[in-house]
């Protein structure tokens, strides 16, 4: 179920954030509009600015507009100064002055009276068939909600200037320096400001090992913290490797019931045949009804795990299952003594000189969730995606060995799209006008991603809100264009 509903449904709750959140700002624009408006409703009173209300702490936006016969829109979701994501509104009932929005994905209701001269829309909100809180909106003025377009009205594009030179280890440079175009860049940027590619919230470029271009969006800014979701998993995979090359780990060989001596063993006879390779591979073949099982870490989380029907003999079919991932939590414990954060410290991030990140969301007895609960700066994301590109080393230091990361970005399996997967790590083609270039990313839900493009000598890094408008993959595109 969307983590939107719980936000909805749920004010104030914690989630994976940079910060505690606040205060949640919501823009609601309304996207399929049936029906007429009555002829003594002024539409310029109604699709002027937006409409402010307030539930506990959360503040909420909705913004109406005229498309042709109809009235369109969508949800976003903006907190402390930074437009988070986006949802559309499915379904709209429009009896003047009654006003009935429907988010299905959600499950969310609004039932309102409007009234657009007198800037007021008084209404509650339905979770389901519960009832909520009610709801009065005021007009506002948008251009006064900090992060609700992604950049501040009359701001100058910044699109091929050299990015800042900091103490991060980063090389940076002009992009012509690099043989960029200066309108390429210059259309790629003002397009995903165009909300091309749905809710962007970074863009960052890195040609010959340089960083060229470093652009924010929506309020987000260069030491924000931003959610990976699964790009996690591509870090654990790193990890894994760490701990291989220290010896720590016998290989991908290793069986995996060997790394958790204190649980109940499985009655599935399966679970002999299961080992570190098959979790690195999204192969192990157990039964989780067709869905990504529960999500959680420590002890009793892995015994529930490993209480999995084996299915399909490992190895042999692939499925994406996030619970399965959170083993490595347990492996990483058992293999190194140490907890993944702060073998990480030790082995990872100190020596690519990551100080700042924060992997307490769903923290269990010092278990961290490893499939999706990691937040780091976008200019340290990048560095992993130099691991690639320079086999394993950064600033000529050896982090992770040449070897593991041949072995962890080659193609091991196919999955049930077009791409391929590695330990962790996805396998595809980034699509242009000269043709398909081979590609190896990280892959986070909202689009979140590491990507290296050998052919290009490129590595870019993204992040984004679009986790319930269908426009994850949308930046690929954008890419492929103009690249």
């Amino acid at each position: 179920m969307s983590d939107l509903l719980e936000r909805w449904s749920r004010p104030n709750r914690r989630r994976s954030t940079a910060r505690a959140p606040r205060a949640l700002l919501v823009l609601i624009s309304v996207h399929s509009f049936g029906g007429t408006l009555a002829a003594q409703v002024d539409e310029g009173e109604i699709t002027s600015g937006v409409w402010a209300g307030a539930v506990g702490a959360d503040l909420f936006y909705w913004e109406f507009w005229r498309d042709g016969p109809n009235l369109r829109g969508v949800v976003h979701l903006v907190s402390e100064g930074r437009k988070e994501s986006e949802l559309p509104v499915d379904r709209i009932e429009w009896d003047f002055p009654g006003l009935e929005l429907h988010m299905d994905a959600t499950g969310v209701t609004y039932r309102g009276t409007a009234d657009p001269a007198g800037g007021r829309i008084d209404g509650q909100l339905f979770y389901g068939a519960e009832m909520g809180p009610r709801l009065e909106l005021r007009q506002v003025n948008p251009d006064r909600v900090p992060g609700l377009r992604s950049r501040p009205p009359g701001a100058p594009s910044r699109s091929c200037s050299r990015p800042d030179f900091l103490t991060d280890g980063w090389d940076t440079a002009d992009c012509r320096a690099v043989g960029l175009s200066n309108e390429a860049i210059a259309d790629l940027v003002d397009a995903i400001a165009d909300g091309e590619a749905g809710v962007i919230h970074s863009l960052l470029l890195i040609i010959d090992g340089k960083l060229v271009v470093e652009e924010y969006f929506h309020g987000y800014e260069r030491e924000d913290l931003h959610r990976l979701a699964s790009v996690t998993k591509s870090v654990s995979s790193l990890l894994v490797g760490a701990a291989v090359d220290l010896g720590m780990i016998s290989g991908v060989d290793a069986p995996l019931l060997s790394f958790f001596p204190g649980l109940q063993l499985p009655t599935d006879e399966g679970w002999q045949s299961e080992t570190l390779y098959h979790l690195l591979t999204m192969s192990m073949g157990l039964d989780w009804g067709g869905d990504e099982g529960p999500h959680g870490t420590g002890p009793e989380f892995f015994q529930q795990v490993i209480d999995r029907r084996v299915v399909h003999e490992p190895g042999t079919h692939w499925a994406y299952q996030s619970a399965n991932v959170n083993l490595l939590a347990g492996v990483i414990r058992r293999a190194t003594g140490q907890h993944a954060d702060a073998f990480a410290e030790e082995r990872l991030f100190g020596p690519l000189g990551i100080t700042d990140y924060d992997w307490s969301f769903m923290e269990t007895d010092g278990y961290r969730l490893m499939d999706g609960s990691l937040q780091l700066r976008p200019r340290d994301m990048a560095k992993l995606g130099m691991l690639l590109r320079d086999r394993g080393e950064w600033k000529s230091r050896t982090v992770i060995s040449s070897n593991w990361i041949q072995m962890s970005t080659r193609p091991h399996i196919a999955t049930s799209g077009p791409w391929k997967y590695g330990f962790l790590w996805w396998l595809g083609e980034l699509s242009g006008e000269d043709g398909p270039e081979p590609l190896v990313f990280a892959n986070g839900q909202g689009s979140q991603f590491i990507g290296w493009v050998p052919g290009r000598d490129l590595i870019f890094v993204v992040t984004g809100g679009n986790e319930d408008n269908g426009r994850h993959f949308a930046i690929m595109g954008l890419l492929g264009r103009y690249f």
